[in-house]
């Protein structure tokens, strides 16, 4: 299953945070194998939030492309030569939970244009790759300007469209990309249960079911966590925490994403097979 975390106004909404939250919660209810990758270059990427701030060594050999070994630059160019083996995969995957969570870090070697035409150029072997060696591909999606964003969008199974209950936000989204609707459920970032503009009235302004909307309240434990690298600590400590716990309406609602999202992109997955059976 291929899943894409995106939104029209990235910044605001915490796709990267939602993601690093909702993929570890994933992967401690259901057995899957989840890879996670992005198809941008970032300071603020994944790999800083598992594992905070780490130095790639950088391949000197003579005669040796200076981003061929490390990250997913160095995976890229592999690619690109034809050596897109499992193994070749596998030697690019960073672990985060044990034999169920992955990802494949940025060595940041190259520029962010670079990075970009030849993530692009390389897309759709990569997604083959990973489709082959995992249950499940989520993929932190860069808004706009990059020139993967839009098969990333076209070929996932379910895109997870994250918003914020700010109404020129909201408005963007569903008057530009009313397209994405059909396969999309959506997660309102920094939700505020007190706020006018909530979940019930976005599903009866936009017309979108009131089931495909997950509200995920701001918690800045979690985003100390996020910032300093130890998301997967914290989701693990508070995961079974109890209600009277400051922290379980964010755990309550990230657990309810991690549902929400795999069944969905399970049902969105049988109804493409049917389809295809019935052509």
């Amino acid at each position: 299953m291929k899943i894409a975390f995106w939104s029209n106004a990235s910044e605001k909404c915490n796709v990267s945070a939602n993601l690093a939250a909702v993929s570890i919660a994933g992967v401690l209810r259901y057995p899957y194998s989840v890879i996670l990758i992005e198809n941008r270059l970032s300071n603020n990427n994944l790999g800083k939030a598992f594992n905070g701030a780490s130095h790639i060594n950088l391949c000197n050999e003579v005669g040796t492309n200076y981003y061929d070994g490390s990250g997913m630059e160095g995976l890229l160019r592999k690619i690109y030569r034809g050596n897109n083996t499992s193994s070749t995969l596998q030697s690019h995957l960073k672990e985060i939970i044990n034999q169920h969570l992955y990802y494949i870090p940025q060595s940041k070697t190259i520029h962010n244009e670079i990075f970009d035409y030849e993530f692009d150029r390389c897309f759709m072997s990569l997604l083959r790759m990973l489709e082959e060696n995992a249950d499940i591909c989520m993929i932190d999606t860069a808004s706009h300007n990059n020139l993967s964003t839009k098969t990333i969008l076209e070929e996932a199974d379910l895109i997870v469209v994250n918003l914020c209950q700010q109404k020129y936000i909201l408005d963007d989204f569903f008057s530009n990309y009313s397209s994405i609707i059909p396969k999309a459920v959506f997660i309102i970032s920094d939700y505020d249960y007190h706020f006018n503009l909530n979940t019930k009235r976005i599903s009866c302004r936009y017309q979108i079911p009131l089931e495909s909307i997950i509200a995920i309240p701001g918690n800045l434990a979690y985003q100390d966590a996020y910032l300093y690298g130890s998301v997967v600590e914290f989701i693990y400590r508070y995961y079974s925490c109890l209600k009277d716990n400051p922290n379980f309406a964010f755990i309550y609602s990230i657990k309810k994403a991690a549902y929400t999202i795999i069944k969905r992109a399970e049902f969105n997955v049988k109804q493409k097979e049917l389809s295809m059976c019935c052509k």
